[in-house]
């Protein structure tokens, strides 16, 4: 016993010895409300009738404004409050602060306040504060407030006088020169009260106008002589229907044509919005253009430059846990069927997670929040992109917790039967009662290299827990580095001190700027500091977040350079001003007109290796979307339907010139084009390609199969529809005339009917004549089990039989192949054949002194189990390298090599369906990757095993939803490795795999193609992006093309500066082909057409 509590008291004091020296190394302090004077709480109190039942915005909370009021060169703090009064604190320096809230009279005269900013509206040089408020609804009888600062530490509200006394829904509101007549003016972000269950067809919000809950544009005319704003909303473009649940508000040139944009956060089955300025007073709603999914629940937002390439990226907050336990109960993604309802309906697509969207300069965004691991961070409401330690690196901070869950799965079954002889008022309170309730830690993102992101919360000092909302950030005590504030529910606002100078002592510039007459601020102006190879760019906007908003100053960390070379400001778009060389380590002053004219800064491209190529092949491929494999497979991971195009190219007539094969998909011909000498190419009819339509061709290769001299077509079948055995699933060999003339030939393949995946053909028994490996991907209905791959063995006349068995055994256990080819690994002038596929390693074929071959099994080669749906093969010097296409790291799945992503198959409920359970780890824990709900669908009997989703959430690994012996019985596949990268084998032993760089870890890799430029040098080109996954996984649309450049032994990534509308899409394969003595590559695209790229 005495033992015992001698451990206790040793681990109490390491657990101390740990905590000190956390809070010893922190970064931010958290401030005494008894010194500092902010003692601002939002208190609620749930009333019968307003309530998170009656309002279900009830915990959003409220926002936090910083500006200096009163221009004594200290930041001031404002707070808004739901039931309580607004609060006005003056900067008195050295973190203390005064209250002067009754003196300046802004204490929101009672109403349901929610955000705020503050800006200059009326071009005096004051700052001034606007205050959006809820009212109209439930007793609420708040209107929006516009303070207009009177010089004197005092306020008059003059919202009626300038129009914009909105009462309504309000969120949030942005102040900005929309149209750059001189003044600012006013983006109004309000929130529809609709049920959000029941939605309408996307196009509602083009028709319908929601007077209390749409979003306004007003039109400042000051500059004209007026004081006062005008509503332009229609006009302008902007939409204000009851589908908007607008919850965050943000302002960029995103596209860097000189006119800000705007971004919309929207709760609920309405889509994003992004306003593209079109330069005449109008927006065009472009999202669909940028971006190819969303948050679903989207909630606040930011857009800042994220990754030092001089552009806005985007961040917006949802609600997905991090913690396994609270994952398990809440609502996650729809089902699948709703998800397909809303894209019929006209809804793009949506993913309950925070997304992180990086610009990548040519027209697009790519979602990259789950490769940087900030998709997770619950209940979330206000993210800040700001450099917290002024590395020179952009972080992020992200605030989150809801006093009641709403979303908790348990309460939602409940409220759906809440129980036969209660009355209203007591279902009401029992359902309140009932919601979970949890205070959370806010996140705090350090990037610490190249969008690489680690939560050091609790290391900054910054891990307290909270119901936290509005944030933001501004240097409080002008020491150069960025302090914090959060307003939250039911607790004391947190303002934090930046320590940073102290401990780190990196460098930093202060920029304030001084604008015309009616924007004093330079609110809106774009600022880039350059500084050797490096570059910095921010926007000026006084909106940020959720509800809130910092200071007209802009802070950049600069880590240890000393040095500005330059800093360009972009006024407007017609004005753009150079100033030259800075300090460090200072605030300076750039006034407008004082600068040297210059240019915008252009995001800057390497010199293009290829552009796109003007071949006109007049064709596109037409995927077959009305099969619905989720439909039949409840729990398949991914469609396997939308495999194709196939393609191959080769002079198929004998003229010298490449031609071109491309296979359809269901119930669409193949075609054949032949080149001519003037590089078009010549569609020719093949009336078996007709005739054959019904089978999707998803694989295809050219080989003189019958040893006549010409090259002959062997298209391989797919599509995951037909069952195993069945005509339409039948692999099938066109033989050439010569002149490029197929016929179909019936018997020349045994009846397999797989989903073939790969063909790879090698001269097996040394007779002269081609052989086949067909590998096949996936058994049509039987998700997980091994589909049949063969061995076809050429009798030399073209015509092949199965010798699998012969060669390979009964049980060769070829798995899920993805992908085969046929290599000498140690030079012994034999090939092996190696295999890449789906929850496996690389598998490699060694054979053997009778002609047999045999699995070679190594613990190297274990440690590479993958997604893999690319390989690619390639001698180097004194070695064999294979190129690596997997999934990526861009995915929700994560694979480590000591904690795998785990296959388990078996019939659990005997129903003679195998059953593929896919676990992860989340948090060290092994937990199912499928909801509860999900899971009961396909096994019923876990609903008696775990009745609630409660118990459900409790479950620590597979133990705890199947019994022991089932799991032994079960086939597990782990999968170790999801990045894509070059596996190299030297001497036929020695394994060495070697990630790509996270640039090509954005998506799942299809194909490869190597070649040289005009000047020599060695390229790689992989493409991918897929968008068949299930929603639980969401598509993968991040990055189609994904170029690299051999240096010094290393592939590096190099960036396509191709406008994105020109080669987007799905890629399936990409081949080199020579057009007019030139080298091009065409790839091929699912559901789109081909892209030809001349290589320069």
């Amino acid at each position: 016993m005495r033992k015992f509590g001698l451990a206790c008291f040793l681990i109490l004091i390491a657990c101390f010895s740990c905590a000190k020296k956390s809070q010893e190394n922190a970064l931010f302090e958290l401030m005494d409300p008894g010194y500092s004077g902010i003692d601002f709480r939002n208190d609620l109190t749930s009333t019968d009738s307003l309530n998170i039942i009656e309002y279900l915005y009830f915990y959003n909370g409220g926002g936090v404004a910083l500006g200096d009021i009163n221009n004594d060169g200290l930041v001031d703090i404002y707070f808004t409050s739901n039931q309580g009064e607004n609060k006005l604190y003056l900067n008195k320096g050295d973190f203390q602060f005064e209250d002067i809230t009754d003196q300046a009279g802004v204490n929101g005269e009672g109403g349901w306040s929610t955000g705020v900013t503050m800006a200059d509206v009326n071009g005096d040089g004051l700052l001034d504060i606007y205050v959006c408020q809820v009212g109209g609804y439930k007793g609420l009888k708040g209107k929006n407030r516009l303070y207009i600062n009177n010089g004197d530490l005092t306020f008059t509200d003059q919202a009626e006088k300038y129009g914009v006394d909105f009462e309504g829904f309000s969120t949030h509101a942005v102040f900005f020169d929309y149209d750059q007549d001189g003044d600012l003016d006013l983006y109004l972000l309000n929130h529809s009260i609709k049920k959000p269950e029941v939605f309408s067809h996307a196009d509602t919000k083009f028709t319908s106008v929601d007077e209390r809950g749409g979003d306004k544009l007003f039109k400042n005319l000051i500059s004209e002589g007026e004081e006062k704003m005008e509503e332009v909303t229609a006009e302008a473009g902007i939409l204000s229907s009851s589908l908007g649940f607008g919850l965050g508000v943000g302002i960029a040139d995103v596209n860097q044509d000189g006119w800000l944009d705007i971004y919309v956060s929207n709760d609920f089955t309405e889509d994003d919005y992004l306003y593209i300025n079109q330069g005449d007073g109008t927006f065009k709603e472009s999202l669909g253009e940028y971006i190819a999914h969303t948050s679903r629940y989207s909630m606040g937002n930011d857009l800042a430059d994220i990754n030092q390439d001089g552009l806005p990226d985007i961040f917006t907050t949802d609600m997905l846990p991090e913690d396994p336990e609270i994952w398990m109960k809440s609502v996650g993604e729809d089902k699948q069927e709703v998800f397909d309802v809303k894209k019929r309906m006209g809804y793009k697509d949506q993913y309950v997670r925070n997304h992180l969207q990086l610009n990548r300069g040519n027209g697009k965004f790519s979602d990259i929040a789950l490769l940087t691991g900030t998709f997770a961070t619950d209940w979330s409401w206000s993210p800040l992109i700001f450099d917290m330690d002024n590395d020179g690196l952009g972080d992020i901070h992200v605030t989150n917790g809801i006093v009641k869950r709403p979303n908790d799965l348990d309460f939602i079954q409940y409220s759906q039967s809440p129980g036969a002889g209660l009355e209203p008022q007591e279902i009401q309170d029992r359902m309140i009662e009932m919601l979970p309730t949890m205070k959370l830690s806010n996140y705090a993102f350090r990037q610490s290299g190249k969008l690489q992101f680690e939560n050091v919360a609790y290391d900054w000092g910054l891990g307290q827990p909270s119901y936290s909302n509005g944030s933001a950030y501004a240097d409080l005590d002008n020491d150069g580095y960025l302090d914090l504030v959060i307003n939250n529910l039911d607790q004391e606002a947190f303002l934090y001190r930046n320590l940073s100078k102290e401990k780190l002592g990196n460098n930093f510039l202060q920029v304030e700027l001084k604008g015309d007459a009616w924007n004093v601020f330079g609110i809106g102006a774009q600022v880039w500091v350059f500084a050797g190879d490096n570059t910095w760019q921010q926007t000026l906007s006084t909106s940020r977040g959720f509800q809130s908003g910092g200071s007209p100053k802009l802070t950049f960390g600069l880590g240890k350079v000393e040095e500005i070379d330059s800093i360009v400001v972009s006024w407007t778009a017609k004005e753009v001003e150079k100033f030259e060389k800075q300090s460090a380590g200072q605030k300076i002053t750039l006034a407008k007109g004082k600068g040297e004219r210059s240019y915008r800064p252009k995001k800057e491209f390497p010199e293009p290796v290829f552009t796109i190529a003007e071949v006109d092949l007049d064709w596109k491929h037409e995927e077959n979307l009305d099969f619905d494999e989720f439909r039949r497979e409840y729990l398949l991971p991914r469609r396997y339907g939308m495999e194709g195009p196939a393609m191959t190219v080769g002079d198929m007539n004998g003229d010298g010139l490449d031609d071109i094969f491309i296979g359809g998909a269901k119930g669409q011909a193949a075609v054949l084009y032949f080149q001519q000498e003037d590089g078009s190419f010549e569609k020719r009819e093949n009336r078996f390609f007709e005739q054959l339509k019904v089978a999707e061709d998803v694989v295809a290769v050219l080989e003189d199969l019958n040893g006549d001299g010409f090259p002959d077509l062997y298209v391989g079948g797919g599509g995951n529809e037909y069952k195993s055995g069945e005509l339409f699933n039948f692999d099938r060999i066109f033989f050439n005339d010569g002149e490029g003339d197929f016929s179909f030939s019936m018997n020349a393949l045994p009846p397999i009917g797989e989903n073939t995946s790969t063909i790879a053909v090698h001269d097996v028994n040394g007779d002269g004549f081609p052989d086949i490996f067909v590998g096949a991907s996936v058994v049509s209905g039987s998700y997980g089990t091994e589909p049949k791959s063969v061995l076809l063995i050429n009798d030399g006349k073209g015509v092949f039989s199965d010798q699998t068995a012969d060669y390979f055994g009964e049980n060769p256990g070829f798995g899920m192949v993805q992908k085969a080819v046929w290599q000498d690994l140690d030079g012994d002038e034999e090939k092996e054949l190696v295999l890449a596929g789906e929850w496996s390693p690389v598998m490699v074929f060694k054979k053997q002194r009778g002609g047999t071959y045999q699995r070679i099994l190594s613990k190297e080669l274990a440690v590479t189990a993958g997604w893999y749906t690319g390989l690619y093969p390639e001698n180097g010097s004194g070695q064999i390298e294979f190129f690596l296409g997997n999934l990526g790291l861009n995915s929700k799945l994560k694979a480590e090599a000591e904690k795998p992503v785990w296959l388990y198959l078996h019939d659990f409920d005997g129903n003679g369906q195998t059953d593929p359970i896919i676990f992860h780890y989340m948090n060290g824990r092994l937990v199912p990757f499928a909801s509860r709900d999900d899971l009961i669908r396909q096994i019923p009997a876990i609903k008696g095993q775990h009745s609630d989703y409660k118990s459900y959430s409790k479950l620590e690994n597979s133990e705890g939803l199947f019994e022991k012996n089932m799991l032994k019985q079960a086939d597990q596949k782990p999968f170790r490795n999801q990045n894509s990268g070059v596996l190299k084998i030297k001497e036929g032993k020695e394994l060495d795999f070697e990630a790509f760089p996270i640039e090509a870890q954005f998506g799942p890799i299809r194909d490869f193609e190597r070649f040289q430029d005009s000047k020599g040098e060695e390229y790689l080109l992989a493409v991918g992006d897929f968008g068949g996954f299930r929603n639980d996984l969401g598509n993968a649309a991040a990055q189609p093309l994904t170029l690299l450049k051999l240096e010094e032994g290393q592939w590096k990534y190099v960036p396509i500066s191709l406008p994105a509308n020109t080669y987007w899409g799905e890629y399936r394969y990409v081949q080199k082909i020579e057009i007019q003595g030139k080298d091009h590559l065409l790839a091929v695209r699912n559901n789109e057409s081909p892209v030809f790229f001349r290589i320069h």
